[in-house]
C-alpha cells in the first residue's frame, strides 16, 4: 500500500506541477520515449535483464493486471526465474505518448500480451496499460507500470 501511495503522489505531483514543455522539446521527448518503450517491448520478449534492470527507476512500482504489486527487485526476479515470460507484446492502435512536462512522459494503450508462467501455461490477455517515465539523473526511467483487463 505505501508503494501505491507514493505512486499516487507521484503521479499526482507531476501532473499538478509539472509546466508544460515546449512543442519542439515535447516532440522530441514523445521520439525519445517511442523509442524506448520500443525498447522495454523487446527486453522483455528477449528476456533481457540487463536492459530491463537500465529502464526500471529502482523506485519502479509495478501493478499487474491481478491487482498485485512490486518492486524491481521482485518484478525482475520473476523474469529471472521464469516464473513470467513474455511470448508476444503489442498495442493495438498504437500507444499514445503524453508529455506531461519536461521531466515526465505517459505511455498509454491497450496492449494484447501473451506470456508462459513457470508451469508452461500459455495465457493471453487484452490490457489496458499506462507506464510512467520520468527523466531522473541518469536519464528516462520508468518510475511505474500499471496494467488492467481491458473491457470489451
Amino acid at each position: 500500500m505505501k508503494m501505491l501511495s507514493r505512486f499516487v503522489f507521484l503521479f499526482v505531483l507531476t501532473a499538478g506541477l509539472g509546466a508544460a514543455a515546449p512543442a519542439r522539446e515535447s516532440k522530441a521527448i514523445e521520439a525519445e520515449i517511442s523509442r524506448l518503450d520500443a525498447s522495454r517491448i523487446e527486453a522483455l520478449l528477449k528476456g533481457d535483464l540487463k536492459a530491463l534492470e537500465q529502464l526500471f527507476s529502482d523506485d519502479l512500482v509495478y501493478i499487474h493486471s491481478a491487482g498485485k504489486i512490486d518492486s524491481k527487485k521482485p518484478y525482475l526476479a520473476s523474469i529471472a526465474t521464469g516464473n513470467l515470460t513474455y511470448l508476444s507484446l503489442r498495442y493495438d492502435p498504437p500507444a499514445r505518448i503524453s508529455v506531461v512536462g519536461s521531466d515526465t512522459a505517459l505511455v498509454t494503450g491497450r496492449a494484447t500480451i501473451e506470456i508462459k508462467t513457470k508451469s508452461g501455461q500459455p495465457s493471453k490477455r487484452v490490457l489496458t496499460t499506462t507506464t510512467v517515465y520520468q527523466r531522473q539523473a541518469a536519464g528516462w526511467r520508468i518510475v511505474s507500470y500499471q496494467s488492467t483487463p481491458a473491457t470489451p
